[in-house]
């Protein structure tokens, strides 16, 4: 007979952003982020009566890893999460089949549309060589292998404008699909669990962020750490056996989770909630909600008032106990855009900030870079850049410097009139003579700015950048909408 071999399995979903933003109802946006965090725990963690599955891969291995699995009798054990992936080992390629049947069925359940990406290769015993082996599969799996298309549709059938799925459902004037639908009861799920919540700057209600009459101005923040992939390299390679190198990925795991996610977003939710607590008129600026967090990954929505007081408390929570970087993407826009187009927008600019992340004299830096929407979005940040902003814009900005003095030129012109600020912005865009004119004109009348060196380009493309973000993040006093507009 045959040996029976263990098999290591990897899970992941594709387009997890896609199916979180195809839609632009907001309880839909929150209830998909939640289905999506807890996809794999559902399963694996909760148990299923029909397979004997250990869950908790939290606890520290001891002996052989791979004899001990075999003798506890178990159908399969988790042996780490991380960034969105589960790593998950079975006692034979039959289990392995049979779960995924049963895992694909509740998917389906419970998501209707999410399509999971599934890798697996046999138990060698060397773990560097099986874990190579499985991360050749899954990325050959996610160019090869199929998309999951719920179901198709006739000619006559009435369909969701965004995802193309049928309408199956007409509540209160609205029209819902089989997918949309399990969105919302998960958002009507959570919403009930939040309301037990003390924190207020918690906002399920996007909308809720905004300040109606003044302004509609919202932001998505997407943060990701740096080098990671290196970094999981480091810490396995000269580990062989399966007992080190589970116990090093498990570690590696809940500290980069602890790094960059639970320990910034709770500093977060403090520096906001005494925000909240101390400002009388404008308590809306402080609420937030995140959409996406796991391993060196965060997705926020919040107000775009909020931003850099978000993105100070990540940066200096992540760098003051460890040694890691991460780079910020924002992209500011009103509350009717699309969501899906201001993500890759967010993602985008945080993909300009990792292109100088990856250059050998940026080695351990975090960067910031943001973009405000103001209009229809047509083509990629890319493109954009290139075509309308690459001549006079700073961004993407080092934290540790480039931010620091983004924020103190900032303050600086607090002290001159909102109108000649945006007047400086405008007069750069025209040409250096433009400029340069128009800072003499202003400093003629307001000292305040007598330290500006005219003949910076730095400075001057910092000014550039403050100018379009100036009425969010610098002035103090009220703007109507229309003047944001």
């Amino acid at each position: 007979m045959a040996e029976t071999k263990n098999i290591l399995a990897l899970y992941d979903c594709r387009s997890k952003q896609e199916y979180i933003y195809r839609t632009n109802r907001v309880q839909e946006i929150t209830g998909a982020s939640e289905l999506l965090s807890s996809l794999f725990k559902d399963f694996f963690n909760k148990g299923n009566k029909q397979f004997r599955i250990k869950g908790n891969w939290h606890e520290k291995a001891e002996g052989d890893f791979i004899e001990n699995f075999n003798s506890s009798g178990l159908d399969s054990e988790v042996i780490y999460e991380g960034g969105g992936n589960l790593c998950v080992i079975f006692k034979d390629k039959a289990t392995y089949i049979n779960v995924n049947k049963a895992l694909s069925r509740q998917v389906l359940e419970k998501t209707y549309a999410v399509s999971i990406i599934a890798s697996a290769v046999e138990v060698s015993g060397d773990f560097v060589d099986d874990r190579a082996r499985l991360y050749a599969e899954n990325a050959m799996q996610k160019n090869l292998g199929s998309y999951h298309i719920p179901c198709n549709v006739l000619p006559f059938t009435q369909v969701d404008r965004l995802t193309y799925q049928p309408i199956v459902e007409k509540s209160s004037g609205k029209e819902y699909t089989s997918e949309s639908i399990r969105k919302k009861c998960k958002y009507e799920e959570v919403s009930k669990k939040s309301k037990t919540d003390s924190k207020q700057i918690l906002e399920n209600e996007f909308d809720a962020m905004t300040e109606k009459g003044t302004e509609s101005l919202l932001a998505i923040i997407y943060i990701d750490g740096n080098n990671m992939g290196r970094k999981v390299k480091e810490i396995t390679a000269n580990v062989n056996d399966y007992t080190s190198g589970v116990n090093a990925l498990r570690g590696f795991s809940e500290e980069t989770n602890r790094d960059f996610v639970e320990k910034p977003i709770k500093a977060i939710e403090e520096r906001l909630t005494e925000l909240y607590n101390s400002e009388d008129t404008h308590k809306n600026r402080y609420s937030y909600r995140k959409v996406i967090s796991g391993g060196d990954e965060i997705t926020i929505v919040c107000n775009a008032h909020a931003v850099p007081d978000i993105l100070d408390t990540y940066f200096e929570t992540l760098t003051s106990e460890s040694s890691n970087s991460a780079c910020a993407g924002v992209a500011i826009f009103h509350s009717h855009a699309p969501f899906a187009d201001v993500y890759e927008i967010a993602e985008q600019s945080c993909e300009m900030g990792k292109k100088l992340s990856h250059k050998s004299d940026s080695e351990g830096k975090n960067y910031i870079d943001f973009h405000y929407c103001h209009a229809g979005i047509t083509n990629s940040l890319d493109e954009i850049r290139d075509h309308q902003e690459a001549k006079f814009t700073a961004r993407p900005y080092e934290y540790s410097s480039d931010w620091q003095e983004f924020k103190r030129i900032g303050k600086m012109l607090k002290g001159i009139n909102r109108s000649d600020v945006k007047a400086l912005g405008e007069a750069i865009i025209k040409g250096n003579s433009y400029y340069k004119t128009e800072l003499r004109r202003i400093r003629s009348r307001k000292n305040t700015i007598s330290s500006i060196d005219e003949n910076d380009p730095k400075i001057k493309s910092i000014i550039f950048d403050i100018s379009i973000v100036y009425d969010l993040w610098f002035n103090d006093t009220e703007v109507k909408k229309d003047e944001q507009d």
